[in-house]
């Protein structure tokens, strides 16, 4: 199979064998080119549904440039070529058993549910206009009853392979914690902080001077909480009113010139030794709570400033399974595996049920 579609797809040049005969002339070998490019054969037969060469095409042609920037050689280019038609070969045919495991079951499709989605399709795609849509379909050498069966089976493998993935969706705790024992190298980590900052910007009408000023007068306010909404009025900071004790976050979310104001000057977990030298010999100096002097970097021609606090902090060693985040990454991967497998396993079972034949 993989040399036919090989030979078929890539209309490859004379042999080396054929190198001996005797050459072509230009129109024989044009007209041989022309005949090869376009001749369409029966690769694949999924349960008395033929796939022919030219539903492996229209799959591959759209990625033939990307397969063709990745590759060095004419020789390596082929063979990714080739594999990428046998690969895509296999999909078609798997997508054909499920469509005939449905359509052999007591389930039907309602037709509501097509006209629903080509309906959607005319108003996004061409504004409502039938008459547009159907025109676009000739042009792509199609009509609209094939189309209107292309969705068909479309809706009906989404809907197949969705009943698999939801049936291994859910995840116990003992999958988590079984993943965890048996990849726990992955969960090395470096000693981390997590922190908050405020970075603090020369302003238009400031002398530098004035910003390092503004800068130590907040890394003061927030150490002293007490003292927030004060300076908060000195500098004619607007914003809603801030309910009970101000804090860090409501300050980032005011003052805060950079892109972790949002989230209150919430920069998350970071390895320590992955941040800057001046930050992180200031976060070793602070417990979880405390909050820095104003650092000073000189970046372009005006100065920053930024106050670090040190939110919280995670010994080097192997991460917590029953850590938030760690639980979360485990479960994702879990499921993608759980998924997978099911998949796979169903598609073997098909094929056990219904004729596959490759020729």
């Amino acid at each position: 199979m993989k040399s036919f579609l090989f030979s078929s797809l890539l209309v490859l040049t004379a042999t080396a064998a054929s190198a001996q005969l005797k050459q072509p002339t230009l129109e024989e070998a044009a007209a041989k080119r022309w005949s090869e490019m376009h001749a369409d054969r029966i690769a694949a037969d999924a349960d008395g549904t033929g796939i022919t060469l030219s539903d492996v095409r229209r799959q591959i042609d759209p990625i033939v440039g990307q397969i063709r920037a990745g590759t060095k050689t004419d020789a390596e280019f082929d063979k990714a070529i080739a594999q990428a038609a046998e690969e895509t070969l296999k999909s078609i045919a798997e997508r054909q058993l499920v469509i005939a495991e449905f359509r052999a079951s007591t389930a039907r499709l309602p037709a509501s549910y097509i006209d629903a989605d080509i309906e959607e399709t005319v108003r996004r795609d061409f504004n409502g206009d039938r008459n547009r849509f159907v025109a676009s379909l000739r042009a792509a050498g199609t009509t609209p009853l094939a189309y209107r069966k292309f969705i068909e089976d479309r809706i009906i493998f989404e809907y197949m392979v969705g009943q698999i993935r939801r049936a291994s969706w859910d995840v116990n705790p003992g999958k988590i914690r079984e993943y965890y024992e048996k990849n726990k190298a992955d969960f090395v980590r470096k000693e981390q902080v997590k922190l908050r900052q405020i970075t603090i910007t020369q302003g238009a009408a400031e002398k530098p001077a004035e910003t390092a000023a503004r800068a130590a007068a907040w890394a003061d306010a927030l150490r002293h909480p007490e003292k927030i909404a004060a300076t908060l009025e000195r500098f004619k900071v607007a914003g809603k009113p801030i309910v009970g004790t101000p804090t860090f976050a409501d300050v980032a979310m005011r003052v805060s010139t950079d892109d972790f104001a949002g989230k209150g000057g919430d920069a998350g977990w970071r390895n320590l030794d992955d941040l800057n030298a001046t930050v992180t010999t200031s976060l070793k100096t602070l417990k979880v709570g405390e909050v820095s002097e104003p650092l000073k970097f000189d970046v372009g021609a005006a100065p920053i400033y930024v106050i670090v606090s040190r939110e919280g902090e995670r010994p080097k060693g192997y991460a917590d399974v029953n850590d938030p985040e760690v639980m979360s990454e485990i479960e994702g991967k879990v499921r993608q595996i759980g998924m997978k497998t099911a998949i796979q396993n169903w598609l073997n079972d098909l094929r056990t049920k219904h004729h596959v034949q490759f020729r």
